[in-house]
């Protein structure tokens, strides 16, 4: 079976709070070593519509014109424009990525195997991208 997230979802896979991040690990006792944490691994994004690939493709030429009408005291345009680019920075979250979701999201499941957890989570709930320096 295999899980393909709809609309503005993706999945990800939570880390262990005895996961590594960076070049530390986050010490925790051995009871709670197993339990998931905020950090997960993106491991699926759905693939961008007809829609999304014009908009990604022209979005200089798109803010460009939202920038002028906004310029000229156009307060719709300026709304899109925000929403344009909080729109642009979701599209950028890619497979293998590290991200920070908000608590109590998204829907886990764990597989056949009922080891394997993953979570579906909406673009909305994930805080950041962790990026190693």
């Amino acid at each position: 079976m295999k899980v393909i997230p709809f609309g503005d979802r993706i999945l990800v896979k939570r880390r262990a709070i005895g996961a590594k991040l960076g070049n530390g690990t986050i010490i925790a006792p051995d009871q709670i070593a197993d339990r998931p944490t905020d950090l997960a691994d993106v491991i699926y994004v759905p693939d961008n519509t007809f829609g999304d690939t014009a908009i990604l493709k022209d979005n200089v030429t798109i803010i460009g014109a939202l920038v002028t009408k906004a310029s000229a005291g156009d307060s719709d345009a300026l709304i899109a424009l925000l929403r344009l680019n909080e729109y642009i920075k979701l599209k950028s979250i890619q497979v293998g990525d590290c991200i920070l979701l908000s608590k109590y999201v998204g829907t886990d499941f764990t597989g056949k195997d009922g080891k394997t957890a993953h979570t579906l989570v909406n673009l909305q709930d994930i805080i950041a991208i962790i990026k190693e320096k």
